[in-house]
């Protein structure tokens, strides 16, 4: 997976086949977010079914849908999206006269998180943390929800409109996770993307930038 790809799970409606349905519905369904216009569903087979399958695929936003056919196989790849939007995909096994079953669904918002994650004035007490919009959605009205604690205790929260944030009053020689994701104007958020940094330790003249630890989650 690439720095540009976001595992993103929609929330999952399954809803199960009664005996009078006669197609058994696919199994679990999940939504990959590629970019901030185009995603990757995918889903498992119907319970009890052989042989070679078919499935209805639609989706849409806005009161918006559109709807595709996929044979043989369990995967599609859907671009074109509207970026910042908040998209329904269903997924239903259909028979060779056109009937369908029961549908599983799934909800994604087209929202991608920040990248390109920097640290400068890294200090006892403090440290700047930078980022960028994503590629493609600089003019789209944005803010960014913020979270840093210390592991294990409860996180401090702030919500900013600029790509950067100083904080200070810390703890030195102390590991901070810092959470970062990318809000719009219309609630839709995106996943968050976290990275740890440990500020450095009083009475450390040994102490060099090399020793900053930081992980991409």
């Amino acid at each position: 997976m690439t720095a540009g790809e976001m595992s993103c799970v929609g929330h999952r409606h399954t809803m199960l086949a009664s005996d009078d349905d006669v197609l058994p519905p696919p199994g679990d369904i999940q939504v990959l977010l590629l970019t901030l216009d185009s995603v990757s569903l995918s889903w498992s087979s119907p319970q009890g079914l052989t042989g070679p399958q078919t499935f209805r695929v639609t989706w849409g936003c806005d009161g918006e849908t559109r709807s595709t056919r996929v044979k043989g196989g369990h995967h599609l790849e859907i671009s074109s999206l509207q970026p910042g939007k908040k998209y329904q995909f269903n997924v239903a096994t259909e028979g060779e006269d056109g009937s369908q079953s029961r549908c599983v669904s799934a909800s994604l918002s087209t929202v991608v998180p920040p990248r390109d994650f920097k640290i400068d004035h890294l200090e006892e007490t403090s440290f700047t943390l930078h980022w960028s919009k994503t590629e493609g959605m600089g003019k789209v009205p944005q803010h960014f929800f913020i979270s840093n604690c210390i592991p294990g205790t409860d996180p401090l929260a702030a919500i900013t409109d600029d790509c950067h944030k100083t904080f200070s009053n810390l703890q030195p020689g102390t590991e901070y996770t810092v959470s970062v994701a990318t809000v719009l104007s219309n609630g839709e958020q995106s996943e968050p993307v976290s990275t740890t940094i440990c500020t450095s330790k009083r009475s450390s003249p040994n102490y060099s930038s090399s020793s900053l630890y930081q992980k991409l989650q």
